[in-house]
């Protein structure tokens, strides 16, 4: 797996991996972090066009995510 580039983003570190037919969107914010995988297509094929596609994905949906992560960490760290 290699990374082919990064997303800017004021909130989180976002970056883009390929690995044979697959590409792959990191998503990081603290200590969690969400993964996406895409198969190579005729509408994903290049670092653009996974950009491309991937902002149509919301922020508040990312960010819904991340705070049900943290939700979960707080109940399996509670004693």
């Amino acid at each position: 797996m290699r990374i082919i580039g990064t997303i800017p983003h004021p909130g989180f570190k976002i970056s883009a991996f390929k690995n044979e037919n697959k590409f792959i969107i990191k998503v990081e914010a603290g200590p969690f972090e969400q993964s996406y995988k895409f198969l190579e297509s005729d509408e994903i094929h290049s670092f653009e066009s996974l950009v491309k596609q991937w902002t149509k994905l919301q922020d508040t949906e990312l960010i819904r995510v991340f705070d049900q992560m943290n939700s979960n960490y707080k109940i399996i760290n509670e004693h």
